[in-house]
Parts: C-alpha cells; sequence; structure tokens
C-alpha cells in the first residue's frame, strides 16, 4: 500500500511549496481506506480554503496518477466548514477602493522572476487575513510589485463584495495625516484606517522620512494586524534597507510573508511585451503585426524597468497609427521601429555588452548561456560559441583575453582561432553570411 509519505511527496509536485507549507502541510493524516485519503484540521477555515481552491485540483492529479482520491474531514467540535464568504461580517457603505481595474492576476505574466510573489499575493487574495498577513512585496522600480498589490485587491473586492478594500502610497497616507492633523481630526483619521479589511499600501520605505505620519501608521498597523485584517506593503528595499526603520515593524514585516521579484532576463522581458501585444489587439483594436525581432530589438534595449518597456511598446503602436492609418500596412518591422524610437531609446549611445550577444546568440540557436560559457565542445555547442566570439569581436571593443575569459576562461588563441573560422565559413557560405550580417544589424 502506498505510504502518507509517497502521498506528501505527489503533493508537492501538484502545488508550489509556498501553498504546500501553508494549507497542507498542517493537515492530519487521518487513513486511507477504499482509494479515499481522509484529511483533517480543527481549523475549519483551512478547510474552507481547501475546498475552494485546491481540493479539485489535488483530486484530478491524485486519481489520475494515483487512483486515489482526498476527502477533508473536520476534527472541530463544530461541523459546519464556513465558506469563505461567511468569515467577514457585511459593511455597508464602502468606501472608493483606489484600485485600477484592469492589474489582475490574469494579466500578470507568470515567470521565474516572479512566481513566488505571484504565489503569495495569489494567496492573500483568496484568503485575506489567513494567510501571509502582512505580505511585503519589494523589488527595484518597474518589475510588477504594483501590479500584484492592485490584483489583490481587485481579486478580493470580486470574491468579498462586502470588505472594505483600500489602496494608497505612503506618501497618500502622508499629506492625508497632515489635513486632519491641520483640522485636529486626528481620531477621525485613525478611525478610518483602522476600519478598512484589507490595507494595500505602496512605497513603505518612505514612511520613516515623517516622524507624525509614521507613528499613526504604527498604530493603524498593529491594530489591524490584532484584528486578523489585511496588509499588504509594497516597497522598493528590503526591511533591512530602509533607514531608520524600528526593529519592532521590521520584525512584523519580516513576520507574515516576505517576498521579492527579480529583474527580468530578455526571454522573460520578451514573453511580457508579447502579452502586451495581445492585449492591445484585443482592447483597442489594433491589428498591427510586430515580428519576433522587434519585440526582441525592445526587450534587449530596454532592461531595468517594465513600465519603461511598455512605455516603449505605446510609443510604437502610436507611429505605426499615425503612419499606416490611411494604408494597408499593418506590419511594423525592426528599420520603422528604431525611427520611431528614436527620441526614446538612445539607439546611437547604446553600448553593447558581451552578456547581451551571448543571451542574443543562445536563444537564436535554442542554448543556454551557460552552454556558451562551459567546456563543452560538441559542434551545437561550440559552432554558436564561435559565432558569439565572432560578435564580441566584431561590434565591441574587448580585448581578445577578455573576450575569452567571459566564456569559461578559453584562452585568447582559441578566441583567435573561432574568428577566423567564422570569417572563413562567411566567405564560403552565403546563407551564413546573411545571417551574421542581420545578427550584427540588429545590434547596430
Amino acid at each position: 500500500m502506498i505510504s502518507f509519505d509517497e502521498i506528501k511527496n505527489r503533493i508537492k509536485e501538484i502545488v508550489d511549496l509556498p501553498t504546500y507549507e501553508q494549507w497542507v502541510a498542517p493537515l492530519d493524516f487521518i487513513s486511507i481506506k477504499n482509494k479515499i485519503i481522509l484529511l483533517g484540521s480543527s481549523d475549519n477555515k483551512r478547510l474552507s480554503w481547501l475546498k475552494e481552491n485546491l481540493l479539485e485540483k489535488l483530486n484530478s492529479h491524485l486519481k489520475k496518477d494515483l487512483d486515489l482520491t482526498v476527502r477533508l474531514v473536520s476534527l472541530s467540535d463544530d461541523e459546519d466548514c464556513p465558506g469563505p464568504q461567511t468569515i467577514y461580517t457585511p459593511t455597508a457603505n464602502l468606501p472608493d477602493s483606489n484600485l485600477q481595474k484592469k492589474f489582475t492576476f490574469d494579466s500578470f505574466v507568470q515567470l521565474d522572476q516572479n512566481r513566488m510573489a505571484y504565489s503569495f499575493a495569489y494567496s492573500v487574495a483568496e484568503f485575506p487575513g489567513k494567510s501571509y498577513n502582512p505580505l511585503y512585496i519589494y523589488s527595484d522600480v518597474g518589475l510588477g510589485k504594483t501590479h500584484l498589490m492592485y490584483a489583490i485587491g481587485n481579486k478580493i473586492r470580486e470574491n468579498f463584495k462586502n470588505l472594505r478594500v483600500l489602496y494608497l502610497t505612503t506618501n497618500d497616507l502622508m499629506k492625508e495625516y497632515v489635513e486632519h492633523a491641520r483640522f485636529n481630526k486626528g481620531a477621525e483619521f485613525t478611525r478610518k484606517y483602522t476600519s478598512v479589511d484589507v490595507l494595500l499600501i505602496d512605497d513603505i520605505q518612505y514612511i520613516t522620512r515623517w516622524g507624525g505620519t509614521r507613528e499613526q501608521f504604527y498604530y493603524i498597523f498593529n491594530k489591524l494586524i490584532q484584528t486578523e485584517k489585511q496588509i499588504v506593503i509594497c516597497s522598493d528595499k528590503h526591511p533591512d534597507n530602509i533607514p531608520d526603520l524600528e526593529d519592532r515593524i521590521k520584525s512584523r514585516f519580516e513576520w507574515g510573508g516576505l517576498v521579492d521579484i527579480l529583474h527580468y532576463d530578455l526571454e522573460g522581458r520578451m514573453a511580457i511585451l508579447k502579452r502586451k501585444v495581445d492585449e492591445r489587439k484585443i482592447f483597442v483594436n489594433n491589428d498591427f503585426e510586430i515580428p519576433d525581432e522587434v519585440i526582441e530589438f525592445l526587450a534587449s534595449s530596454i532592461k531595468d524597468n517594465i513600465r519603461k518597456l511598455e512605455g516603449a511598446l505605446n510609443r510604437l503602436i502610436g507611429f505605426a497609427n499615425l503612419k499606416f492609418s490611411d494604408t494597408s500596412q499593418n506590419v511594423v518591422n525592426l528599420g520603422f521601429a528604431k525611427e520611431a524610437l528614436k527620441p526614446y531609446i538612445s539607439l546611437r549611445k547604446k553600448i553593447v555588452t558581451i552578456e547581451e550577444i551571448q543571451e542574443f546568440v543562445a536563444k537564436r540557436f535554442e542554448i543556454r548561456v551557460a552552454d556558451l560559457i562551459s567546456k563543452n565542445n560538441k559542434q551545437n555547442i561550440a559552432f554558436p560559441r564561435q559565432i558569439a566570439m565572432f560578435l564580441c569581436k566584431k561590434i565591441t571593443d574587448t580585448p581578445l583575453h577578455e573576450i575569452g575569459t567571459r566564456f569559461g576562461g578559453k584562452h585568447h588563441s582559441t578566441v583567435l582561432h573561432s574568428i577566423n573560422k567564422i570569417e572563413k565559413e562567411i566567405e564560403d557560405n552565403n546563407e551564413l553570411s546573411r545571417k551574421v550580417e542581420d545578427f550584427i544589424e540588429f545590434f547596430k
């Protein structure tokens, strides 16, 4: 008979690790009988969340793989397992949430760099106040943390229509506090923010600038946590890197859920751009075809900020609308993109790096960058590596010995051999010559 440990290992493959540890791991194993796994908990709210969000998925996989079915059993005195809508008391006169409705989980592109943050955020949206509280998301500017914050708020508003959800920035909080203090209405200010069910606060790194606002925030924060109201915080800094942040608050930030979003690689930036192009076809009736080479050009030119990347795409589509409005032309080619985005992307000043060339070549030859810098000399690796070395010499001012170093410590004579070999093959192979010229043109 299959053991419970084997079943747990299979469940770990079905769900992500944070979800498993938060919701599945605490369950009590009761028995396996007649191909039914009985799992129990005295926490009916946990069982409710599992039934609503995970049980169908688990059973679909376990039935197919192990011919087993999970049944959840309440171990509390109250046998009724409440649904999510019964957890909260209805509240009348809901205030404006300040949410932007277009930012949802469906419109968020999941990638390796943001998958953990997405998982934590979705869990909070499904079970506010009972999952990760507070949830603290941090990253550099323009990587999607505010999008996730809006998505949490919109999902909660959709699932729990009677909850008070409020989004604001730390600067908004400061301005409002100053106005209330000016007219001696501090108690009204505190009452407003301690009465919300879900508080979404952005740019928390600025909270330590203003003494009065900081003390009010500390009070509101503790009050909401004590009453199991959900708090979601975004910042461009880890709590440890916020100057003058009190240890008592810093520890509370880290106690709930602390996740970051990393910078996206070329492939990730291209995936995000393609999603944005598809969205515009649906929502703004844009039917322009934007080839992969244009997407790759954009993603290679703007690396540090997804908002700026989306702004470049908007500019490109706007120029295309003006240029092609009276024609049947609907393909935005690379030349047009470079011309349209000259003021937006400093093409003439752009310095191509070896890392960019390695990313580009790896993608074109469907291998990994790690393969290019490895000692693997199989033909499907060695040839792209030689192409990449040739491009590095042709496009950058990097000396041969430095190129060799960046390709896994190759000797400069190996680099020179590779360059000479590609130059010879270009002379003899017109197809390769055209391909390499296209590569060089891309970087120009």
